[in-house]
């Protein structure tokens, strides 16, 4: 049992700290007072198996990977897309399309497994629309047929013969964030159909919904090979065209351009069709109660926090005194389980209440840092943790007693999106966003890439903190 710790303070250092609307009991208004530090709480759970997910995402996870600690996981994905408004016509007419590519654009790092491995991705042409919602167990049969092949590509994401020209710029940092480019050829009379239905039919490309009816989107799978997932940051179709134009002089010129006319965007449906068997010595790790986090759809962490021993401890002390509450900090401490294929720690991960968990991923929520938190992984404590103080002021100004309910919380890895101080018409650009980012935008189910830790419950460590008037 850990024991309390009093740490005198003069009133000149209370005022800084104690002087605020969230007192328990009257105000504090001369003599002495004392920091009351408590961290005689306890933290009790297991590992939950998290099924399908529902996550709206503009990257897609892509390929399969053996491990023998981890299990084996399989993804692929469908994907509509949002075309651009307008499409440059002045000086192009049907015949001047030279091709059309599909580029997938993965940052460098942002994969599990070897690189070097050669692998094929199959794309599809997709024949009715996507159902919404959509989960993670989607089966795409049905949506597709293989006479419908639209291009296939074999890829590795090693940098070797690759051009140096493949990265983007940071417009805050100055910079460059490398790239590999997956990159297939579609049939050129998929290009020339686009081209003239914008030049038929403008106002199909002013509406997803019904472009989306026209053109429903694609299926990406992997064909050939193993031993590597991807992900997949931006997802875009570039049209290669000539444009010409007559120059004062009178002589006529001509140029080549490209435009990235269709992209992914968090507007339209995109969704990961994840398979996953985890490894049967992570399920035995699991049965015997340890604590495991898996993605993507792999484990959870339920716990039983312990919301009512807090309460009834802020309760006491404000039967005994003039009591304000400082803080309460929550950490739990992870830890990476070996792995020959470079699996980590997840690095983002939600801590809610788990009646509460379905609603928050449907409904497109962010945390709201009172019945909700998040925190990244840090690194130098080997921790995730969590300011919780406002979960118990709402409890307090409420004056309500917490049920069951409130004790029942998960620890979820999540994939969390922040604004971009960047901006550019370009797809991939707004994919990648700025290193520099603070604003947090999206929360998500991961699936960016298969993690895996085990959380140390019995040494998670909730400290709770008040300021306690002593009177005269």
């Amino acid at each position: 049992m850990k024991t309390w710790k009093f740490l005198l303070c003069s009133a000149v250092a209370v005022a800084a700290i104690a002087c605020d609307e969230n007192e328990i009991g009257s105000s504090i208004i001369d003599d002495s007072t004392h920091i009351v530090v408590d961290s005689a709480f306890t933290v009790t759970g297991s590992s939950e198996a998290d099924g399908k997910l529902l996550s709206r995402t503009v990257s897609q996870l892509l390929g399969v990977i053996d491990s023998p600690e981890y299990g084996t996981l399989s993804s692929d994905f469908v994907s509509e897309f949002m075309p651009v408004s307008s499409i440059d016509t002045t000086g192009v007419t049907v015949n001047d399309i030279d091709s059309l590519r599909l580029e997938l654009l993965v940052q460098m790092g942002n994969w599990v497994g070897d690189t070097i491995t050669p692998m094929r991705v199959n794309v599809y042409r997709l024949n009715k629309n996507l159902p919404y919602p959509i989960h993670s167990d989607f089966d795409p049969t049905g949506y597709y047929s293989k006479s419908d092949l639209l291009g296939s590509a074999s890829y590795t994401v090693s940098m070797l013969n690759q051009k140096d020209s493949l990265y983007y710029e940071d417009a805050s940092t100055r910079l460059k964030h490398y790239y590999r480019e997956i990159d297939v050829k579609l049939p050129l009379e998929l290009g020339r159909e686009f081209f003239q239905k914008y030049k038929t039919n403008p106002e199909l490309y002013q509406n997803p919904e019904a472009f989306a009816n026209y053109f429903p989107g694609i299926y990406a799978t992997t064909s050939f090979g193993r031993g590597r997932v991807v992900q997949i940051g931006g997802t875009v179709l570039n049209m290669f065209y000539r444009k010409h134009e007559t120059l004062e002089s009178g002589s006529d010129t001509t140029y080549y351009l490209n435009g990235s006319y269709f992209g992914t965007t968090p507007e339209i449906v995109t969704n990961n069709n994840i398979r996953l068997r985890s490894a049967e010595s992570l399920v035995a790790r699991v049965e015997s109660g340890e604590a495991i986090l898996q993605s993507p759809g792999g484990y959870n962490v339920r716990m039983k926090f312990p919301v009512k021993d807090i309460m009834n401890r802020l309760n006491t002390l404000k039967e005994e005194s003039s009591v304000v509450l400082n803080s309460v900090d929550v950490s739990f401490p992870v830890s990476k389980i070996a792995n020959a294929n470079g699996i980590d720690i997840p690095k983002y991960v939600l801590f809610i209440r788990a009646s509460q968990k379905d609603e928050f991923f449907s409904k497109i929520k962010l945390p709201d840092s009172v019945d909700s938190f998040y925190a990244s992984y840090d690194s130098t404590t080997g921790t995730y943790s969590f300011a919780m103080r406002a979960l118990f002021k709402k409890f307090l100004d409420e004056g309500k007693e917490p049920t069951d309910d409130d004790e029942d919380w998960m620890l979820i890895p999540v994939d969390a999106g922040f604004e971009s101080s960047s901006s550019s018409s370009s797809y991939y650009y707004s994919y990648y966003g700025s290193t520099t980012s603070s604003t947090l935008i999206s929360m998500t189910p991961q699936i960016s890439l298969p993690s895996m830790g085990k959380i140390d419950l019995e040494n998670a460590k909730i400290i709770l903190t008040c300021s306690k008037k002593d009177f005269n």
